[in-house]
């Protein structure tokens, strides 16, 4: 006995790619090799922004010190700057016709991309690479470098060349 499959052939899966974008020109770059080398009608492209808040760091700032309103305009900032990557990064799949959405993912980036990778049965991530020299990949690591190292699916790491 076979189980009803006879649309299967018929219909096309669609692979769901996520890549890693933090807006920098890294990760544009990194996007554009991706579109020209790998991509096909097939593949899904989750564009995944793990939004840092940079600017209102509560380690460095505390209300006490500034008050509510400054660290409310610092946080405000940030959502400004978050708001407008994830546009550009919209505007990146559809100039590029790629079928895809734009995602904001919470908390340490590195742990983050992997997980929602995983949620999303990811055939693969994308990542650029700052190419940092070893000292500095050794003192303040590196994104990139997690994700290969931890990822349960393949990476493809795009080196900026500058």
């Amino acid at each position: 006995m076979h189980a009803h499959n006879e649309n299967i052939s018929s219909e096309i899966k669609m692979k769901n790619v996520l890549i890693a974008m933090d807006g920098s020109k890294e990760s544009v770059y990194a996007f554009n090799q991706y579109v020209e080398k790998i991509h096909n009608t097939n593949n899904y492209v989750i564009c995944a922004h793990c939004a840092e808040y940079v600017e209102a760091d509560p380690g460095v700032l505390s209300i006490a010190q500034v008050g509510y309103d400054v660290i409310e305009g610092l946080v405000e900032e940030d959502e400004k700057r978050i708001l407008s990557i994830l546009d550009k990064m919209e505007s990146l799949l559809i100039s590029n016709q790629v079928e895809g959405e734009v995602i904001r993912l919470e908390g340490d980036p590195k742990t983050a991309i992997i997980s929602k990778a995983t949620d999303v049965n990811a055939i693969m991530i994308v990542v650029g690479s700052r190419g940092l020299g070893k000292i500095r990949r050794t003192l303040f690591g590196s994104v990139s470098n997690f994700v290969i190292h931890h990822s349960p699916v393949p990476v493809v790491a795009c080196k900026y060349e500058m």
